[in-house]
């Protein structure tokens, strides 16, 4: 999807400000998938050119006027056509992956650290599943996504869990390449 699919899709939600989306997009949409945020305002004003969208101004004391982005009819159908003709590939591409296929020529020591990291993480961001799901205005659809990704989340936990033993096993305790590279 590109930028403007991806914002008229948020929009699907109900009005919101520029930094609202803005919100939306970091906090949610960059854990799905990759956004690019630099024309994020110049792309509302697109849609709204375009009559997919509509803005009101509304007014601060004391701090600058925003916008509240509101869907068109147009601008929903728009947004559900784009929903509709995505492919909707699911893709793992994964630099912990790629390095980890490595792991026999690397030294124990890295292959572990990339595990505890990894491990950290995934902790995190079930973490942070566990704290979406609390929020009480989840659509269903939402609440499905927060699932399966917590299921995807606790498979890898588990899986390293149970794995990474024989994994460091395979590995050199130290690299005489590096030591002669002078790593």
């Amino acid at each position: 999807m590109n930028t403007k699919e991806l914002l008229l899709s948020v929009l699907m939600s109900g009005p919101a400000t520029g930094y609202d989306i803005k919100k939306t997009m970091e906090n949610e949409v960059s854990t799905l998938l990759d956004v690019s945020l630099s024309n994020l305002y110049p792309a509302l004003n697109e849609l709204a050119a375009e009559g997919l969208v509509t803005f009101q101004r509304v007014e601060q004391d004391n701090r600058p006027n925003k916008k509240v982005y509101e869907l068109t009819d147009a601008g929903r159908a728009a947004a559900l056509r784009a929903l509709m003709s995505g492919s909707a590939k699911h893709r793992l591409r994964s630099e912990f992956i790629f390095i980890l296929s490595f792991a026999p020529f690397l030294p124990r020591w890295r292959v572990k650290e990339l595990l505890d990291h990894r491990l950290a993480e995934t902790n995190e961001i079930l973490r942070d599943l566990d704290r979406r799901e609390a929020e009480e205005l989840l659509q269903e659809g939402q609440r499905f996504c927060i699932g399966f990704g917590r299921s995807m989340m606790e498979a890898q936990r588990d899986y390293i869990m149970k794995h990474s033993a024989q994994l460091l096993a395979s590995c050199p305790e130290e690299v005489r390449e590096l030591n002669r590279a002078g790593a």
